[in-house]
């Protein structure tokens, strides 16, 4: 391009010279138009072919150089990993299932009689029972026992069997045992606890835990409304709950701290609510456990019907019963709605020192529908 530019000027400043050297000649007008003409022509030419050669220059220039617009600016992406397929996608091993978690000895609790803290005299007989389900792996068999490992034994046996039939996982036991409440009045608790036929000691998944009896030991006052559940319960039906609810088809007995009595007035001390099935000839019965009755003592309580209930009429006896299961009426009373309470009072000097079994029995009196009654603080005492 520079000699292009050089060249042209060149012959610019020659013809200006030509022109110069020959002013002095005559020189016929038509050369020197043609010879002005064919210069301007020239330099018309080269101007041009410079003006075209910078511009396609430039265009040049424009075209190696990308376009840096936001549309054109590809943008910087993290790759992706590549899509999970059998090969690449790692293993999250075995999956535990909830069987593979259990051991193959364990226990789950129920439910149970003779709840925490019952009371009973010295020398009481009474039997616990416990409910447990077989939460391992491994069915218990006639080769399992219970065993007794800590607390005061109440002459439970040092093991006993646990079944006498295979309890498969999922299935429960029912365990009866036989006790004895200590000579001296306290507090006393027995804790037990399963072995397998191979000796293995266990019980719940918290390898401390045992299932147990506690009891108070009364010497002086025995305060039935606090053991009720001690007690059996049972109507036509058969074996009934206890603690039961109200309105139960069966019958049913429960406890009320703050009972309102059938003369209308509202006392702080327990009471027992009795009701009876609805049906004719309905009953409602207690065993309590065999219990030592202390020396001069006597029963107490008061009777009367469910405020309101105005159909109430019932007959209320107070029995023992013997070695072979007969009953033996120490007293009885009829309460009937009248909005009056009945004081009970019984001796039972007779009976002091001795082993005896104490019996409630309710009977109704024609139709039984309303027939619920209360007795507060039933008791045996000095």
């Amino acid at each position: 391009m520079k000699n292009k530019t050089f060249l042209t000027l060149f012959l610019i400043i020659l013809l200006l010279a030509t022109a110069c050297n020959r002013t002095n000649q005559p020189t016929p007008t038509d050369q020197l138009d043609q010879i002005r003409t064919a210069a301007a022509r020239t330099v018309e030419a080269m101007t041009t072919e410079i003006v075209a050669t910078a511009e396609m220059v430039q265009t040049q220039t424009a075209l190696s150089i990308p376009s840096q617009s936001a549309e054109e600016i590809p943008a910087t992406e993290t790759p992706l990993p590549p899509a999970p397929t059998e090969e690449n996608t790692p293993s999250a091993g075995p999956t535990p299932s909830s069987e593979t978690e259990k051991p193959c000895n364990l226990a789950g609790f129920v439910t149970e009689t003779i709840p925490d803290g019952s009371q009973f005299t010295p020398g009481a007989s009474y039997t616990k029972t416990w409910t447990l389900r077989n939460d391992g792996t491994c069915t218990w068999t006639k080769d399992y026992s219970i065993v007794f490992v800590s607390g005061t034994s109440m002459s439970a046996p040092a093991s006993m069997p646990l079944t006498d039939k295979n309890v498969a996982p999922g299935e429960s036991v029912v365990i009866s045992m036989p006790l004895t409440a200590p000579n001296s009045a306290g507090a006393y608790k027995a804790e037990f606890k399963l072995r397998s036929a191979e000796g293995v000691v266990f019980a719940f998944r918290n390898i401390e835990h045992t299932f147990w009896v506690e009891i108070q030991v009364r010497g002086d006052i025995i305060n039935l409304a606090d053991s009720y559940c001690s007690a059996t319960w049972s109507s036509a039906v058969g074996t009934l709950p206890c603690p039961g609810k109200a309105g139960d088809a069966g019958g049913f007995v429960n406890s009320d701290p703050a009972p309102r009595l059938e003369n209308g007035s509202t006392d702080d001390e327990p009471a027992l609510w009795l009701g009876l099935q609805n049906a004719d000839d309905s009953y409602l019965k207690a065993v309590f456990p065999s219990m030592i009755i202390p020396k001069n003592a006597k029963f107490t309580t008061v009777l009367g019907c469910k405020r309101g209930n105005t159909d109430c009429e019932v007959d209320f006896s107070l029995n023992y019963q013997d070695s072979s299961g007969g009953l033996h009426e120490i007293g009885s009373w009829t309460e009937t709605h009248d909005g009056q309470i009945t004081r009970i009072e019984v001796d039972l000097s007779g009976f002091g020192g001795k082993q005896t079994t104490i019996v409630f029995l309710l009977r109704a009196k024609g139709n039984p529908s309303g027939d619920v009654v209360h007795l507060l603080m039933p008791m045996i005492q000095p």
